[in-house]
């Protein structure tokens, strides 16, 4: 359970901050899962993207705003989705009922 002085900060904060925290939480938690199961450190991943390291440690410690082309670019040097869009979660959901 929240403490009181949580729940007061919570209903101060804006419902899109919220949202924004909570989405960009997600895309680095999905950036860290896919470099881990690749084997990928940021070091690495900065280095296959042309970037300086401390810039990759600022995409992924929310220092930064990724913009859909950084996400793109990532995406296509990862291999693998970041971001789901509805029509990627719909595509899923009708292969699963057809198989």
């Amino acid at each position: 359970m929240r403490s009181k002085v949580g729940k007061e900060i919570m209903k101060e904060t804006p419902a899109e901050v919220r949202i924004f925290v909570r989405q960009y939480t997600d895309i680095v938690i999905n950036i860290n899962r896919i470099l881990r199961e690749k084997g990928y450190t940021q070091k690495d991943l900065a280095m296959k993207m042309g970037k300086k390291p401390s810039e990759i440690n600022k995409w992924l410690n929310g220092n930064h705003n990724l913009t859909l082309k950084t996400l793109a670019k990532l995406e296509a040097q990862l291999g693998e989705p970041i971001i789901y869009t509805s029509r990627e979660v719909l595509l899923k959901k009708a292969k699963k009922q057809t198989a």
